[in-house]
């Protein structure tokens, strides 16, 4: 990673502790919806935040934290302008991949539907970076920094003790959040 990818990693993550830490309540749907985007985009992006992170026995999918608000608000907020218009092409080809495989909209398929639709639109070659690649790159952010991804997706530690810079997990271990 150079030092270019550091830093804008740092802000993004700079950005969501900024919105999370002014959240009345712990979710993404407490944020105000921008006006550019309609429900049913929000809908769709939690949608397919949902078939990323999909809901487990332990804790729940990125659906339950609204992923689409986060996704729309940050984009809109704290990413350049075309961003906004790479997230919408995004968005319409998704819904075109599932109709013509499909014949049915995105949100109207099951999940193994629409897990095959993903997987088949991020492995479609693309000119230039991929969208799909800034729907995962918000899902993760947005997830691992709400409360129940961090909580209860990641182990939790509200008072951290020493440094042990190398722990073994075993494979049913979860990763530590921050």
């Amino acid at each position: 990673m150079n030092r270019r990818e550091a830093l804008r990693q740092a802000a993004l993550a700079a950005g969501a502790a900024a919105l999370w830490a002014s959240l009345p309540a712990r979710t993404w749907a407490a944020l105000a919806a921008p006006a550019a985007w309609s429900a049913a985009d929000e809908a769709l992006l939690t949608l397919i935040g949902d078939t990323i992170i999909p809901a487990t026995a332990t804790s729940p999918g990125a659906g339950s934290v609204a992923i689409g608000r986060f996704i729309i608000t940050q984009t809109t907020d704290c990413y350049p302008l075309q961003s906004i218009d790479t997230l919408r092409r995004a968005l319409r080809e998704v819904d075109a991949a599932s109709r013509q495989r499909f014949n049915q909209s995105f949100p109207a398929l099951v999940v193994a539907e629409r897990e095959q639709v993903l997987t088949a639109y991020e492995a479609a070659p693309q000119s230039g970076a991929h969208p799909f690649r800034l729907i995962k790159e918000l899902t993760l952010l947005g997830y691992f920094t709400s409360e129940p991804g961090a909580t209860q997706a990641l182990r939790y530690d509200p008072i951290p003790g020493v440094y042990v810079g190398s722990v073994k997990l075993a494979p049913s271990d979860r990763s530590w959040a921050l």
